[in-house]
């Protein structure tokens, strides 16, 4: 970032501290869509991601008092907007207590049907994972976060995170094969 789109942000970083409707809206419009992506990866739909993200920027508005103007706004939203997305996962996604299996996976995919895929249709794949095994792929493939760090984050024995993943992959494999049989027939 320039240094005067860093004096820009914190210019409106100030005005929001003085509660200022127009500069809160002004931060809110300015990261929406990028936010809004972040929320879309652990909800099932655009309204939770909504909330998510309102929730998220409720957050943001009263803790502002605490960015210092180092480092990057854009991180500082995104981690309160991350953390606010895991919170909601945790309340309202159930996971099996502890399950630890290694699964083969065998399956074949096509590599030129899926070259054809564009990365909104493989994230649509993703989308249709029930969200406990979902939220666990997205944090580990996505995030990059590994099992006892995704454990912590979700409750969840790191044995219960591997088997998400794992089902994940099983599952997307699958979705995919018959995805790519799909692209080849067209």
């Amino acid at each position: 970032m320039q240094r005067n789109d860093h004096i820009t942000q914190l210019d409106l970083v100030a005005r929001c501290l003085k509660n200022d409707r127009r500069a809160q809206k002004e931060l809110y419009v300015m990261y929406f869509s990028t936010m809004m992506n972040t929320c879309m990866r652990y909800t099932r739909d655009k309204e939770q991601a909504l909330e998510v993200l309102n929730d998220a920027f409720l957050k943001v508005f009263t803790e502002l008092k605490k960015y210092k103007g180092e480092g990057s706004l854009e991180g500082w939203i995104r981690k309160i907007v991350f953390h606010t997305s895991i919170d909601h996962v945790r309340k309202h996604t159930s996971y099996k207590k502890s399950i630890e299996l290694d699964v083969e996976v065998d399956h074949e995919i096509n590599e030129e049907a899926l070259s054809n895929l564009t990365s909104e249709e493989l994230l649509q794949v993703i989308d249709t994972l029930v969200p406990a095994t979902k939220n666990v792929f997205v944090l580990y493939t996505i995030e990059g976060y590994n099992h006892k760090e995704i454990s912590q984050l979700l409750n969840i024995s790191e044995g219960t995170s591997k088997w998400h993943l794992s089902n994940a992959r099983k599952q997307l494999q699958e979705k995919l094969k018959k995805t790519g049989e799909y692209l080849l027939a067209i």
